[in-house]
């Protein structure tokens, strides 16, 4: 069987005050974004201005079907607008360009986009961006912890890898997730030095955010070397597909961070330290509109969920809640300090 290896899209540093581009543009952005771009959408040659709200199958459908007269699509702002910016500009056969506004996913670095339809995430593909400018006056106009949410695509190779042995332990593991102790012990050396690096990112430092894009880079290359995200997704984004039926709007990175802590602890592996290792540097990995209740609800219906949508196999496929309820809380009023 062949097997192609994909490479990382070109990506740079530069001063977007000094870019210049006459071909005709779309640019796909948030109006969040929008403001902190502004000025570079006057060194352009912009035919119209898409705002993405949602990565709905749905409303991707709506925006990939509008007729648009452009040369180039330029994808301006966190994750969720890139990853769909890819898509649609693979849809309509134009050149992407990415400019990362917030760092909180790997999606700038990716040629696949999560479309979201029947309350769970599908990946298919897109393209990866033709470039990424990163401009570090644009990125660090945002506060700090939008760019931490990032280190959950690495953090997740903790809970990733286990399930990831967990399935092949079990002798159930389908043909694309044979697992191979190099590639695993290789991702562990991707978080290890993620973690390694915790005095620095906590800086807020160029020097710190081209440590987490770095780690987020090999974590990707790693994946296309395997042939799919087996060595960093597991349990904890599947939590975080689950959830996101109860709580509409949170940054991926940081609902990903929590995935893996409660997840690790279901794991019975150490978590501690990696709750450390958030707190140290500032993650928010208690986003916006999470409660005990809605976390405790996502744990009853999990097991159905991961069978339902055909999530690859991970801890919670054969997980009960009430054998655990009690010790979850507990953990929970760890989490929560109450």
């Amino acid at each position: 069987m062949r097997k192609t290896v994909y490479s990382l899209p070109e990506l740079e540093w530069c001063d977007l005050t000094r870019y210049n581009d006459q071909q005709p543009a779309i640019v796909l952005t948030t109006p969040h974004a929008k403001i902190a771009a502004e000025y570079f959408l006057k060194q352009i040659n912009l035919k119209e201005i898409i705002y993405v709200q949602s990565s709905q199958k749905v409303d991707v459908n709506q925006i990939t079907a509008k007729y648009v007269k452009a040369q180039v699509v330029y994808a301006i702002g966190g994750g969720r607008v890139i990853d769909i910016g890819r898509y649609l500009a693979s849809r309509w056969g134009l050149k992407i360009i990415c400019i990362p506004t917030i760092i909180s996913s790997d999606a700038f670095l990716v040629d696949c986009t999560g479309i979201r339809e029947n309350g769970c995430v599908t990946y298919v593909p897109s393209k990866k961006a033709d470039r990424i400018l990163l401009d570090w006056e644009l990125l660090k106009k945002v506060p700090l912890k939008y760019h931490l949410s990032g280190c959950g695509d690495v953090l997740s190779i903790y809970t990733g890898v286990y399930d990831w042995k967990y399935v092949n332990k079990l002798g159930i593991a389908s043909s694309d997730e044979s697992y191979s102790q190099s590639v695993a012990i290789t991702a562990k050396g991707i978080l290890d030095s993620l973690l390694s690096e915790t005095e620095e990112i906590k800086k807020g430092t160029k020097k710190g955010l081209e440590i987490l894009i770095t780690c987020l880079g090999m974590e990707v290359t790693l994946c296309n070397f395997f042939g799919n995200s087996r060595p960093e997704e597991g349990g904890e984004h599947f939590f975080t597909y689950c959830i996101e039926n109860k709580i509409p709007r949170f940054l991926h990175g940081e609902m990903v961070c929590f995935g893996v802590l409660i997840t690790s602890f279901l794991q019975k592996q150490p978590w501690r330290p990696l709750k450390k290792f958030m707190d140290t540097v500032g993650i928010n990995y208690k986003p916006d509109g999470l409660t005990l209740e809605i976390i405790l609800e996502t744990l009853e219906e999990i097991s159905d969920y991961v069978k339902i949508h055909n999530l690859r196999f991970s801890v919670y496929n054969n997980f009960l809640f009430k054998d655990y309820e009690n010790k979850t809380k507990s953990f929970l009023k760890e989490i929560f300090k109450i």
